[in-house]
């Protein structure tokens, strides 16, 4: 499970970047209205449909980790109770800037385009 952490610790902050980086190079809005049944209109529909569905993911991910991390600590020992605590709070952080990622998201997308 170390392995796993760090893993996801290393990831987290790259995946986020992208996820901004790529919302804010397509105009992508995280308040998408939705389609309705209808086909999508462009590529900037779909971009932002696949952005919407990947952060849900990453988010069901995130609580995933933590759920997974109480159940492991709730049936450790005394001796690993102290490196699960540890692993939690690294968990926690990073569902914390996944939850975060797309408010941030949407304020660097609305500052771009009063920009221009």
């Amino acid at each position: 499970m170390k392995k796993c952490t760090e893993i996801f610790v290393r990831v987290m902050p790259i995946l986020m970047v992208v996820v901004i980086m790529s919302s804010s190079i397509f105009g992508i809005s995280p308040n998408l209205p939705t389609t309705g049944g209808t086909q999508l209109n462009g590529i900037t529909d779909l971009a932002g449909s696949i952005w919407i569905t990947a952060s849900v993911i990453i988010q069901i991910l995130a609580i995933a980790a933590i759920v997974i991390a109480g159940v492991r600590y709730m049936f450790a020992s005394a001796n690993d109770k102290a490196d699960i605590k540890k692993q939690t709070i690294v968990l926690v952080a990073g569902a914390i800037l996944v939850f975060a990622a797309v408010p941030i998201a949407k304020f660097i997308g609305d500052t771009a385009n009063s920009a221009l």
